[in-house]
């Protein structure tokens, strides 16, 4: 009102004139003023004048974290987290835990999720690029930082794995850790809302399985603003309480590949239907296809595409090495690699000085030994939890410390083994492909492919736990004979040649090139006979393998199947001697003649293929059947004229070969004679050399149209059915209704089909009992997606909790009611206890019925004669009307007096103990 004063002073007028505060908001006196009769165009200033003020006060809070001589080149200007607008508390936040530059996914991505109106995205970067802070600092920034009173959860983030889980919740928690509103100084802010922010930071809740589900319901119940889940989880809540999701506005698909691969289709169906359509939707993977045919059940609204490193996808840094190895010989080959390469210690028992006495120095101890990672330290990918298990006993047997993780261990489990493996207490970390994605484990160096995957893109995801943030490592894969094919659709998919050596002592090969060879024979034999000495001292080892043998042939039998060109020139590959494969001496894998004694050992291993040449091109006179055989012999007879056609057939093929190239070769008097020779031009070097034009026919590229696409390798590696797919049943997908979609439905919805269990025709498709939707549980138990248990009933009733509904203040029925203490009201018992009926055999049988009979009679005639009204008549009994109780009852009421009138007529119907009561015990007496 002072200012509103000061400016009528000169002006009759004034009083009636708005205040203007673009002056406050800006930080400045504006010179022009918006247009004040657009609600619009005022919300816009009002947003770009706090965008830009942020913006300032961030780079003053950037230069005061960390001084202005410390601050690098990308830290503060345009592309850095501070030119993005971002809240300060939360720029703080991102300082002071080391992200000095935003990566190119959070570049692109944060400022396009901060957008106005809200716009759904799909991201797509390669593993270690920062998509989970690329949709964690704008979830924060939506949300304020601030806790929100009415009940309802504002943020869903669904990914795949627990361990992904509980990472993704710390990395949010450090994000929105000292958020104030202080420090924003919006216009009009005070020291009081200092006060009042205390206490009111972002709530957290974290749904996973393996939990315990009345914590998860009490965590449902206390408000929290963000929700990360597992979808059957999630779902089972949804379910079991009755969720309503109307609030959500941010909706987060992490791993999203991964969540619509893993059976999770209906669960994710059945949580998307509940969800309002007015939310943003995020999908986020290291790997997703270029179509979003395979997505369009997320529900999108043209979103924004995101898609970065596609033609890279995989990291610079990183150096692959491929072993071929023999199914039965790949323990023996993982303990050499493991000694001899990586050179991984052997456990060692704690010494003294590590041993503690007390809470106080366990507590220090435990801050430094958080982050102890080595840079020997191995991820070890294996294909089933059998493999797990007997990977453990080998390794711990050998004297190395080990930790293990799959899908059906116990969540505490889970989390002490990676907790174990991340500060550096065991060296190798023994896992299923659940901790192939987004798990980021610190100085990770080397991850070893011992089951090679069956897809390119779970190749990647594997991968990508090594060579993140900038940082080199290297990745070991072991491939069998039979899973040659995988390698050669993987070579395709990254666009890598496939080698047997490297030209020098240069590791840019390993990044460029796929290096394929074996381990050295003599060390493998070592090492299965160190194996074998090992069974002596564990016994549960010999049964653990058979265990392992018969999960890998049923894992051998689900996994999809390669490319059917790469199964052929995999065939031909085993055929051809220049491959260093499994079951051959022409060589070892040039990675394991590093070294500072790498030349001489270079040296031997070619003197050493050269003997092996020449004694395998002996070919001795005669056969087994002509030694020491005189004369001429029937065997001996046949054995020459044999070798005679076997000759001729190989001068055939010689000759044939021959034959291809003379046709092709330039007769000398042709040319100009003593002139310069004319060179061939592209289109002649295609005619003679293109070997594929004369087998397929020739091909005239302005009419002729490939049914592949130009990347055809590249989508098929980013598929979800892992590219095993062929033209056929691409095909065969595609088809053409006229009748349009909905009759699709209703044909499908019409047909028959056989049902195993039922033993007869049902109509759909057959799930469950009338095609009711099914959810498989973490047992593996098929139920229907509406399924209740009814558990969060009995909790409610325990804990005497009520839910408010969506937008309802949450303190109104979302605290527990507890007992008043000494001096309040206390719980009273209705319980009503029928009487025990009269026993026609005793004393006073008579006097009782006589009295039941007179207070019978003076109730009636009480009732009769009451008056109607009046203050002490009436059927309120003379009550003011505002004491009376209501005799509506709720749902609920209804529900417990029925129980109630159950439970009395159960006990009246049981037998009475002692023959009849009292009068039976008499009878017996006389």
């Amino acid at each position: 009102m002072a200012s509103k004063r000061r400016r009528g002073d000169g002006d009759e007028s004034s009083d009636s004139e708005e205040i203007d505060i673009s002056s406050a908001l800006a930080g400045k006196r504006q010179r022009t003023q918006p247009d004040q009769d657009s609600d619009d165009e005022l919300v816009d200033f009002i947003r770009t004048s706090i965008a830009k003020r942020d913006t300032k006060k961030g780079t003053e809070l950037v230069k005061k974290v960390k001084g202005k001589t410390k601050i690098s080149k990308g830290e503060v200007g345009g592309g850095s987290f501070q030119s993005m607008g971002l809240h300060p508390s939360l720029l703080r936040s991102l300082t002071l835990q080391g992200y000095r530059i935003p990566t190119p996914i959070q570049r692109i991505s944060i400022p396009a999720l901060l957008e106005n109106p809200p716009r759904d995205l799909v991201g797509m970067a390669r593993t270690g690029s920062g998509k989970s802070l690329a949709y964690m600092v704008p979830l924060v920034q939506r949300l304020s930082g601030r806790h929100a009173t009415a009940f309802g959860a504002r943020a869903l983030i669904l990914l795949p794995t627990r361990e992904l889980a509980l990472q993704l919740l710390k990395v949010g928690k450090e994000l929105a850790r000292g958020w104030h509103a202080s420090h924003s100084g919006h216009a009009g802010d005070g020291e009081e809302v200092e006060d009042s922010s205390k206490g009111q930071g972002l709530r957290w809740s974290l749904i996973v399985g393996g939990e315990g589900l009345d914590e998860q319901f009490e965590m449902i119940t206390n408000n929290p603003d963000i929700i990360i889940a597992t979808p059957g989880r999630l779902l089972h809540l949804i379910v079991e309480m009755d969720m309503d999701l109307k609030s959500v506005q941010y909706v987060v698909f992490d791993e999203a590949d991964r969540l619509f691969e893993m059976g999770f289709e209906t669960a994710l169906n059945e949580i998307l239907h509940r969800l309002p359509a007015s939310r943003q939707t995020l999908l986020f993977s290291a790997t997703l296809p270029k179509s979003l045919v395979e997505f369009a059940k997320a529900g999108l609204q043209d979103p924004k595409l995101v898609r970065l490193d596609a033609e890279s996808k995989i990291s610079s840094d990183l150096k692959m090495a491929f072993f071929s190895v023999k199914q039965a010989e790949k323990d023996a080959c993982l303990l050499s690699l493991l000694r001899d390469v990586i050179k991984v210690p052997f456990r060692q028992a704690p010494s003294a000085e590590t041993e503690t006495t007390g809470d106080q120095p366990r507590k220090g101890k435990m801050k430094r030994l958080e982050q102890r990672t080595a840079p020997h330290q191995t991820l070890v990918f294996v294909a089933t939890k059998h493999h797990v298990e007997y990977l453990l006993n080998l390794l711990t047997t050998a004297n190395y410390a080990v930790s293990h993780i799959y899908g059906s261990l116990d969540q505490t489990a889970r989390s002490y083994q990676m907790d174990q493996f991340r500060r550096g207490l065991t060296s190798i970390l023994v896992v299923t492909d659940v901790a192939a994605r987004g798990i980021d484990i610190p100085v990770l160096e080397n991850v070893i492919n011992y089951d090679f995957p069956q897809g390119a893109r779970v190749f990647v995801h594997r991968v990508g736990r090594t060579a993140r943030a900038g940082r080199r490592g290297w990745a070991w894969s072991f491939i069998t004979n039979m899973e040659l094919p995988y390698l050669l659709d993987l070579q395709l998919f990254l666009g890598r040649p496939l080698k047997a050596d490297v030209s020098g002592d240069s590791e840019q090969e390993y990044t460029e090139s796929l290096i394929l060879g074996t381990f050295e024979r003599e060390k493998i034999d070592e090492e299965v006979e160190y194996i074998r000495s090992l069974e002596d001292v564990n016994h549960s080892l010999p049964i653990l393998r058979e265990v392992m043998k018969r999960g890998h042939d049923m894992y051998e039998r689900s996994k999809g199947k390669a490319s059917p060109p790469s199964y052929k020139r995999a065939k031909d590959m085993t055929k051809d001697s220049k491959w260093i494969l499994a079951g051959s001496d022409s060589g070892v894998h040039p990675v394991l003649l590093r070294g500072d004694d790498g030349p001489q050992r270079r040296l031997r291993e070619e003197a050493r293929k050269a003997l092996l040449r020449s004694v395998n091109s002996f070919r001795p006179s005669e056969t087994v059947f002509e030694v020491g055989s005189k004369g001429n012999t029937t065997n001996a007879a046949l054995m020459k004229d044999r070798r005679k056609a076997l000759q001729r057939s190989a001068q055939r093929r010689l000759s044939a070969s021959m034959s291809t190239v003379v046709e092709n070769e330039s007769e000398p008097e042709n040319g100009p004679a003593g002139g310069e020779v004319a060179m061939a031009d592209e289109d002649e070097l295609a005619v003679v050399f293109d070997t594929t034009s004369r087998r397929q026919g020739y091909r005239d590229s302005e009419f002729y149209m490939s049914h592949y696409q130009k990347d055809a390798m590249t989508e098929k590696g980013y598929s979800l059915n892992d590219g095993a797919s062929s033209f056929a049943e691409q095909a065969r997908s595609a088809t053409f209704d006229l009748t349009g979609d909905e009759g699709v439905v209703d044909r499908k919805r019409r047909q028959l089909n056989w049902d195993k269990k039922k033993k007869r025709f049902v109509k759909g498709d057959g799930v469950g009992a009338d095609n009711i939707k099914l959810v498989k549980t973490e047992n593996g138990t098929r139920l229907p997606a509406t399924y209740r248990s009814g558990r969060f009933d009995e909790w409610k009733a325990k804990s005497r909790v009520t839910l408010p509904k969506i937008g309802e203040a949450e303190n109104e029925g979302s605290h527990r009611r507890k007992p008043v203490g000494i001096g309040g009201q206390r719980f009273r018992h209705n319980k009503i206890v029928p009487a025990k009926p009269l026993d026609k055999l005793g004393n006073d049988y008579e006097r009782k019925v006589r009295q039941m009979k007179k207070k019978n009679e003076a109730q009636d005639g009480e009732t009769s004669s009451r008056p109607t009204s009046g203050n002490r008549g009436g059927r309120y009994g003379g009550k003011s009307f505002a004491r009376v109780k209501t005799e509506l009852k709720t749902s609920e009421q209804i529900r417990k007096g029925r129980k109630a009138l159950d439970n009395r007529r159960a006990k009246n119907g049981r037998p009475t103990r002692g023959g009849g009561g009292r009068g039976g015990g008499r009878k017996g007496k006389r």
